[in-house]
């Protein structure tokens, strides 16, 4: 039985068995990631950090101390950014990504 804030079924995303790198679109510009090294004792939480062309840093973030959810599993910090963004969907992911590589404006 799943908590509504249980995100132990993330690890299979950040953390895979069968690969080098979390199963997250654009994992090539990955540059870091695993269990959230401050909150090891807090349960399931985990991040990735990316690092695209352009200089462009993002980090997704997933667990229930962070604006996550079963439903809604990712929250997403652009560098150049003040407030994240909470609850994303892999869809809403994808798209704050491909916006993240492809931005060329500082």
């Amino acid at each position: 039985m799943m908590y509504e804030n249980d995100m132990s079924h993330m690890v299979s995303v950040f953390v895979p068995i069968d690969r080098d790198k979390p199963c997250l679109p654009y994992d090539e510009f990955i540059v870091d990631s695993g269990r959230h090294p401050r909150l090891q004792e807090h349960g399931d939480h985990f991040y990735a950090k990316y690092v695209f062309p352009n200089g462009k840093k993002v980090s997704v973030i997933s667990g229930s101390m962070f604006y996550s959810r079963i439903d809604a599993p990712y929250e997403v910090m652009l560098d150049d950014e003040d407030d994240p963004y909470g609850y994303q969907t892999d869809e809403e992911l994808m798209i704050l990504l491909a916006k993240a590589i492809g931005d060329t404006h500082d």
